[in-house]
């Protein structure tokens, strides 16, 4: 086998090691981030839950003074 070959070879070999190690790694990091996207899903949900509540109690305010 030509040496550059082998050289080459060896270097992608040892790149794509190290980057499998790294994800095996912070594997725990994805999961950590996953339960964060759940908790500020759920505070989106009840953020947009207040939004409408207060929307409807704007319109019914606005029709009360007649300015709807």
């Amino acid at each position: 086998m030509n040496p550059n070959v082998l050289i080459a070879a060896i270097a992608a070999g040892g790149t794509i090691a190290v980057a499998i190690t790294a994800l095996l790694l912070n594997y725990r990091g994805f999961n950590s981030l996953e339960r964060r996207l759940e908790i500020i899903e759920t505070d989106l949900k009840e953020f947009f839950r207040q939004l409408a509540r207060h929307e409807t109690d704007i319109a019914r305010l606005k029709d009360k003074a007649g300015l709807g």
